[in-house]
């Protein structure tokens, strides 16, 4: 059938779904976010109840710029689509009871209700209560309508665990990004070094692959404790109150591939490298492999424990990657 297509060509990450065209069809104006929404439209009235449609609001939503949708033609179906949702599934008609149980007893209890439809509940807990060596459940119930409840609305919730690893033992992770990250000496770009002597310069190689279309993208990489941002603009270090921006690799380091989908100004709109870490954020950033290059110099002697590399969507975190945690030495100079 039609409905079960549309399910079998969803595109699914952490928390969102949406469907992509075959090719650009510019006569007709499709975007995988118009065909989205417009799937999200029709399956509002075909079938309200199906677990795809609360991903798919959340997808539409995240990928607006600056409040709005791309064009006037994707905006129109946007919210159609999610005006059908609402009629369809009663989302501003919250009248319900919820529990929350961890490992079998009673964390936290909650009602939905037209007045606080639009504020959440955030509950935390640490490591050390949790249970060793087995299984921790999580259950999150929405309860019977009690009385005078209609139990209408829908019942949003995420879970997230953080914890903390020597950065030795820390590996690359992807959660729908790639990231990997490399150190060569500024004049050997292809020889990879964990190690180098006071006042060297250290090429920084980011790589990231993007194997869907990603929106609101942050790229952090944080330097060695012992090394500081060289602003290659200037010819020297920078110096306190200067903010310098990364550049962009010259096309003399970039092949053809690099040239059409590297780290173009058209896609990173901000480029920040701070005391401690380089920053690249991204509104857009179409499925593809990325590179940046960047140099470090090493001005403290010691070792030091380098944070991984991470990638992530702002306002989707779920989805992310990171690269290997490594350490790094600084010798003293000979």
């Amino acid at each position: 059938t039609l409905l079960g297509d549309l399910m079998g060509d969803a595109i699914l990450s952490a928390t969102g779904a949406h469907w992509e065209e075959a090719e650009p069809d510019y006569w007709n104006m499709n975007t995988d976010v118009r065909t989205t929404a417009i799937v999200l439209w029709a399956m509002s009235r075909l079938d309200p109840e199906n677990d795809l449609l609360p991903n798919a609001v959340r997808w539409l939503m995240a990928v607006r710029e600056e409040g709005h949708w791309e064009s006037t033609q994707v905006t129109a179906w946007s919210l159609l689509g999610l005006t059908e949702y609402m009629r369809a599934s009663g989302e501003l008609r919250g009248d319900m009871s919820y529990s929350v149980y961890l490992n079998g007893q009673e964390w936290a209890t909650g009602q939905v209700t037209e007045e606080n439809i639009d504020e959440g509940q955030e509950l935390q807990v640490g490591i050390a209560r949790l249970l060793a060596d087995e299984a921790n459940r999580l259950v999150i119930q929405r309860q019977e309508a009690g009385p005078g409840q209609t139990g209408e609305g829908q019942l949003y919730y995420s879970a997230q665990l953080r914890y903390y690893l020597p950065v030795e033992r820390v590996q690359a992770l992807d959660r729908g990004i790639v990231v990997a990250r490399q150190y060569s000496p500024v004049d050997s770009p292809g020889e990879f070094v964990d190690s180098a002597q006071v006042g060297d310069v250290i090429q920084v190689k980011l790589t990231l692959i993007a194997p869907t279309d990603l929106y609101y993208v942050v790229v952090e990489d944080p330097l060695p404790a012992g090394c500081e941002g060289v602003d290659l603009s200037l010819k020297t270090t920078s110096v306190v109150g200067q903010a310098p921006e990364l550049r962009n690799l010259t096309a003399e380091e970039e092949n053809v591939w690099l040239r059409r989908y590297g780290w173009g100004s058209w896609f990173f709109s901000q480029t920040e490298l701070r005391d401690e870490r380089a920053v690249l954020f991204a509104t857009y950033l179409p499925r593809g492999t990325y590179e940046y290059v960047y140099n470090i110099r090493a001005s403290v002697p010691g070792e030091f424990m380098v944070i991984p590399t991470t990638a992530y969507q702002m306002y989707w975190p779920e989805v992310f990657g990171r690269s290997d945690g490594a350490r790094f030495t600084v010798r003293d100079a000979e």
